[in-house]
């Protein structure tokens, strides 16, 4: 049988979170999103080298509220965690990174 859906809960505190693996048409409107223009603040967008916290709330359950009382050291376990459930949504943001840089 298919694994429907391909997710892992951490704990954190006495907070429950579910991380989930994106599926292909999420990154494709993830990717189709990010090319709008945005109002993201400043730390929502580079608080964190990998991804934005947009992009964590696009993996877990966790709510802007929920997320803001968290610590940066227990975002990153959650960041951990997505990246080792969705490697290719990384791998992309990564390549994507990289075309960017080099157009500049």
């Amino acid at each position: 049988m298919i694994q429907e859906t391909n997710s892992k809960e951490l704990l954190i505190g006495d907070l429950r979170v579910i991380c989930r693996e994106l599926t292909v048409m999420q990154v494709r409107k993830w990717l189709e999103e990010a090319s709008q223009p945005t109002s993201l603040d400043t730390v929502s967008a580079v608080l964190f080298k990998d991804c934005t916290i947009s992009d964590i709330l696009r993996m877990t359950d966790l709510t802007d509220e929920a997320i803001d009382q968290l610590r940066p050291s227990q975002v990153e376990v959650v960041i951990d965690t997505c990246k080792g459930l969705n490697p290719h949504f990384f791998g992309l943001l990564g390549r994507l990174t990289n075309a960017l840089q080099a157009r500049a």
